[in-house]
């Protein structure tokens, strides 16, 4: 019996990632991706502070003091805000490694916090950035647009990829005067790399900390929402229906 075998690119992949063997039969095996774009629905800030002091309640002060701060900022933006949380808060002794003694020594005493935001209104996303870069950060990320549902914006990238897909393996099957049977197997997104990513496009601007008082909105730089990427990438393995040649 004819086997066509038409093998790209995840050819390898499917034999190495499925656990039953390839098809006795004719098939044909090939891949194709498919990207989706949306617009983003809000933007995340995740900030992170961090104080060392003499004192354990030199610490706890510096850091309640930094998030009174914090909310005293975003006070004025509680509009703009559609979310926002304490994602963790520490306090303990702060080791560093001293080459002379060759260990670990205590040098004080840290507090630390991390706060996780959601901005909604795009209007007033470069004035916020630009005030909370005014405050002593340990590390202040630029906004990462995202939407609020991912899945489905994936799904579209997923139909799409497997349309593409069948419709390379039907011009594949032509070729050879054959025509498609019924999916032997599908690769889609079992391993992160080779079969499908999630891309979010963060546009990255550079904001200078300064001192708080010198932090005026005027100064601001502009922020773009950006829109958000979905990648799917699909491998599919068809049985072939093969005309019987003729003498």
């Amino acid at each position: 019996m004819l086997r066509v075998v038409c093998a790209l690119i995840l050819l390898f992949a499917l034999s190495a990632a499925l656990a039953d063997p390839l098809p006795d039969g004719p098939y044909v095996s090939t891949s194709a991706s498919a990207v989706e774009e949306a617009a983003p629905d809000h933007a995340v800030f995740d900030l992170r502070f961090r104080t060392v002091a003499d004192t354990a309640e030199s610490a706890r002060s510096a850091t309640q003091q930094a998030q009174r701060e914090l909310l005293e900022v975003l006070a004025p933006y509680a509009d703009a805000i559609r979310d926002r949380r304490v994602e963790s808060l520490t306090f303990g002794e702060a080791r560093e490694y001293d080459p002379r003694e060759q260990r670990q020594v205590r040098r004080g005493f840290y507090g630390r916090f991390s706060v996780r935001l959601e901005v909604d209104d795009f209007d007033r996303l470069a004035e916020l950035h630009h005030v909370l870069a005014g405050l002593e950060w340990e590390s202040l990320d630029n906004p990462a647009f995202r939407v609020d549902d991912p899945e489905a914006i994936e799904q579209r990238a997923r139909r799409r990829a497997l349309e593409a897909a069948r419709e390379r393996a039907r011009n594949l099957a032509a070729a050879e005067g054959a025509e498609l049977g019924s999916i032997w197997g599908i690769i889609h997104e079992p391993m992160h790399e080779r079969a499908g990513r999630f891309m979010a496009s963060d546009r990255m601007i550079a904001v200078s900390a300064a001192p708080r008082e010198t932090a005026d909105s005027r100064f601001a730089l502009p922020v773009e929402p950006v829109p958000v990427r979905y990648e799917a990438r699909v491998g599919v393995v068809y049985q072939l229906k093969v005309a019987p040649r003729t003498e």
